[in-house]
């Protein structure tokens, strides 16, 4: 029973072995069915005979990893970085009673129209704000004299936003996405190393002699 085996490091045939001999190259192989039986594995024909040992993972699957590792660290220290913001943002909000008072339609750069709602609201000290809210919708998602709750920070009153699910979501967006991209890019990650990390077992077939 012969073993035939092809030592490949960064996708390059280091050396070849016959039966327990070593070579540099196949062109020292002395038998002509052992130097083409080699050479025919070399070039991928299919033949049941050989043995194929891997070698030392390539660059580019190194390179793969590095990359994956970079982007998966980079989404996630995002994804920490903005849930801190957003939650001590959400923090320091205030709810006030307000009213719809006015709903200003705009277009955007591609001709869209927006409407964006007016509000007035009053402050814990009796004032009275009003403020036109930067989230626009259309059609439009309230109407004129529509009772509505406020949300503001104290410090920036006129960042104010009408109380709603959509609306503490959106603050979230940033965060759910840099999140779901650093988990998928870890996963991808792991999958890359352990593929670095498979060395199959080389397994002895038998040889007509």
């Amino acid at each position: 029973m012969k073993k035939y085996s092809i030592n490949w490091e960064n996708d390059e045939v280091v050396s070849v072995e016959v039966d327990g001999v070593q070579y540099a190259s196949p062109d020292l192989i002395a038998d002509p069915e052992d130097r083409a039986r080699v050479l025919r594995l070399m070039s991928g024909e299919p033949d049941m005979d050989f043995t194929l040992v891997a070698g030392e993972p390539s660059a580019l699957s190194k390179y793969i990893f590095l990359v994956f590792l970079a982007i998966a660290v980079l989404m996630l220290t995002i994804f920490a970085i903005t849930a801190v913001n957003t939650d001590r943002n959400l923090s320091k909000e205030e709810s006030a009673p307000g009213v719809v008072v006015d709903l200003v339609t705009r277009k955007d750069s591609a001709g869209q129209e927006f409407s964006y709602p007016v509000v007035e609201f009053t402050l814990p000290d009796g004032s009275r704000k009003t403020v036109q809210l930067s989230e626009g919708n259309w059609p439009p998602a309230y109407e004129k004299g529509e009772p509505v709750t406020v949300l503001y920070d104290p410090q920036r009153s006129l960042t104010a936003r009408i109380k709603s699910s959509s609306g503490t979501i959106s603050r979230w967006t940033w965060t759910i996405i840099t999140g779901v991209l650093g988990v998928a890019f870890a996963i991808a990650t792991l999958f890359a190393r352990w593929m670095i990390n498979i060395k199959p077992s080389p397994v002895e077939l038998p040889t007509s002699e």
